[in-house]
C-alpha cells in the first residue's frame, strides 16, 4: 500500500474516533460579572441593577442569593433579608391632587426584604426597607446554574449602604429684577442656602429668609411673597395651610415611610403646569432690602425623613429693609395760577450728603443708578412720569395720575437745579383746599446698600 493510501485511511479514522466523542452541553462562563463593582445606596431609597452580564454563557440563568456579607468582618448580614413594610404610588400624584385624601387613596403599602435577586437573570433590587440595615460596606455572593451546571460567584458586586440623609438641597439660585420691569434680571450668586434637621413628633418644613447679619425677613409683614406666575412650596405641597409668621413660612406635610417629599410629580400655577421637581420661587421685594431691588429666590429640596426641616436662605451681602430720610416741605399755591408753577429748591449739600455723591452728580445719574418716584399714600412707588420727567400728575388723594379729568396737581423735579416746580391744573382747585402729594429718589451704588430719599409736599391753596 502507497503512502498516499495510508494517509488516506489515517485521516477516516480519526475522523470516526472523533465523532464517538460527547458533545458538550452549554457554557457557564467562570466570569460572570455586573455592569457596576461597586453599587452606591443610600439607606430608605430604591435602586436596581441590570441582569448579570452573560459573558457568552448559554442562558436562561438561574441565580441564588447565597450570603451577602459585611465586608470588613465577614459576617452575614441578614438584615437585608428581613421584610419591613413601605409606602409605594399606587397612581401619580398630579396637578389635581390637593387634598390629602386625594393623596392617600394613591399611595399604598407593600411588605419586602431590603434586598433581592432576581432567579431569572440576577438583577439586584434594594426597597426603601435598606434604612433598617446599617450603613457600611457589603459583598454579593451568588450561585448561578444553567443548563451547562452549578457556579459559585464570590464576591460578584460590592454594595456600599451610605447613611440616609434628613434631607437634599438639589439646587437653588437667585436673581435681582427691578420694581418696573420683570424682564430686566440680574444672577444673584452671593446667598448661601443650608438645611437644619430635628427629630419632632410634627412634621413641619419650615422656610427662613436672613440678611447678612442673620436678621430674618418677615413673610407676615410681606417682605417674603409668592411669585404671581411660578410655584411656591405652596403648590407642591397644598394638603395643609401654608403659615406665615413674623420669621418664617411654615408648611405641615404627611409623611409616608419610603417616599421622598415633596410626593406631587405636577404643580399648576394658573394654567401652566410645572414637572421640574418641586422648585420653590419666592421674592423679597425692593422696599424691604438694601439693595432696593426684588431678590427673587428658588431652591429644589426634598425631603427623607419625618420630623422638622428648617431650609435657611442667607443673603450674604443684603441688609433687611431700606431705611428712607424724608424730606417735608409746606407749599402755597396761588387759587386761579393756572400752570404756573411754584419753585421748590432743594439743599444740594443735603442731597449730596443724603446720597454720598456730589450735587453735580444727582442728575448725571438719573435714571441709571439714580431712579425717580411717585410715593402712593399705600407706600407703592411708581417709575413711570406721569408730567414732564421726572415728575408726575396727582389726584385729590395723593395718587398718580395722567393729565386728565383726575389730575389735580404736578410735581417735576429740575435734576440740574435740584428744584421741584409744584403747579396745578387749571381752575380745579380752591382757596382753602390742602393736598399732600409724595415723590421718592432711591440711588443704587454699584456694591453698596442703597439709598432711599421721601419728599412730601404739603400743599395749600389760597
Amino acid at each position: 500500500m502507497n503512502l498516499k493510501h495510508i494517509w488516506r485511511y489515517g485521516l477516516a479514522t480519526l475522523a470516526v474516533v472523533q465523532g464517538c466523542k460527547p458533545d458538550q452541553i452549554g457554557f457557564l462562563n467562570e466570569h460572570l460579572r455586573y455592569n457596576i463593582a461597586e453599587l452606591l445606596v443610600t439607606q430608605g431609597t430604591s435602586v436596581s441593577t441590570p441582569p448579570l452580564i452573560a459573558n457568552g454563557s448559554s442562558t436562561p440563568m438561574t441565580v441564588e442569593l447565597l450570603e451577602i456579607r459585611n465586608k470588613e468582618t465577614g459576617a452575614a448580614e441578614t438584615a437585608f433579608l428581613q421584610p419591613h413594610e413601605y409606602h409605594v404610588f399606587l397612581e401619580q400624584v398630579g396637578a389635581d391632587d390637593t387634598t390629602l385624601e386625594q393623596l392617600e387613596a394613591k399611595i399604598g403599602t407593600v411588605t419586602e426584604p431590603a434586598l433581592t435577586v432576581n432567579e431569572i437573570g440576577g438583577k439586584v433590587a434594594l426597597t426603601p426597607a435598606t434604612e433598617y440595615v446599617p450603613p457600611g460596606s457589603y459583598t454579593l455572593d451568588l450561585k448561578v446554574t444553567n443548563i451547562s451546571g452549578t457556579k459559585i460567584y464570590p464576591e460578584v458586586m460590592d454594595i456600599t449602604l451610605l447613611p440616609i440623609k434628613p434631607d437634599s438641597v438639589f439646587a437653588s439660585s437667585a436673581s435681582t429684577s427691578t420694581m418696573s420691569d420683570e424682564s430686566a434680571t440680574a444672577e444673584w450668586r452671593d446667598y448661601s442656602v443650608t438645611t437644619e434637621y430635628r427629630q419632632t413628633a410634627e412634621n413641619r418644613i419650615i422656610y427662613v429668609w436672613e440678611d447678612r447679619d442673620g436678621v430674618r425677613f418677615n413673610p407676615k409683614q410681606g417682605e417674603v411673597v409668592r411669585r404671581a406666575s411660578l410655584p411656591s412650596f405652596a403648590d407642591w405641597s397644598p394638603f395643609f395651610p401654608e403659615e406665615l409668621t413674623d420669621t418664617a413660612i411654615v408648611y405641615e406635610y404627611p409623611f409616608f415611610k419610603g417616599m421622598a417629599y415633596p410626593l406631587k410629580s405636577v404643580a399648576r400655577v394658573g394654567s401652566t403646569n410645572y414637572s421640574s421637581g418641586p422648585e420653590s420661587h419666592y421674592r423679597i421685594p425692593a422696599l424691604d432690602n438694601s439693595i432696593a431691588m426684588n431678590i427673587n429666590t428658588m431652591t429644589n429640596t426634598r425631603f427623607y425623613l419625618p420630623g422638622t426641616h428648617i431650609v435657611r436662605y442667607r443673603l450674604n451681602t443684603v441688609r433687611r429693609g431700606l431705611p428712607a430720610t424724608t424730606i417735608t416741605r409746606d407749599v402755597t399755591l396761588p387759587e386761579g395760577a393756572g400752570y404756573a408753577a411754584t419753585a421748590v429748591p432743594m439743599d444740594p449739600d443735603e442731597l449730596a450728603g443724603l446720597f454720598g455723591i456730589s450735587a453735580t452728580e444727582i442728575a448725571s445719574l438719573m435714571n441709571t443708578r439714580i431712579t425717580f418716584y411717585g410715593l402712593l399714600p399705600d407706600g407703592t412707588l411708581n417709575p413711570n412720569s406721569t408730567a414732564a420727567a421726572p415728575g408726575h400728575w396727582f389726584d385729590a388723594s395723593g395718587n398718580t395720575v395722567g393729565w386728565g379729568d383726575d389730575a389735580r396737581l404736578f410735581s417735576e423735579f429740575n435734576t440740574s437745579a435740584l428744584v421741584f416746580n409744584i403747579g396745578q391744573f387749571p381752575d380745579r382747585n380752591f382757596a382753602g383746599d390742602t393736598f399732600t402729594v409724595r415723590q421718592a429718589m432711591i440711588y443704587r451704588p454699584a456694591g453698596e446698600d442703597a439709598v432711599r430719599v421721601n419728599f412730601v409736599f404739603n400743599i395749600t391753596i389760597q
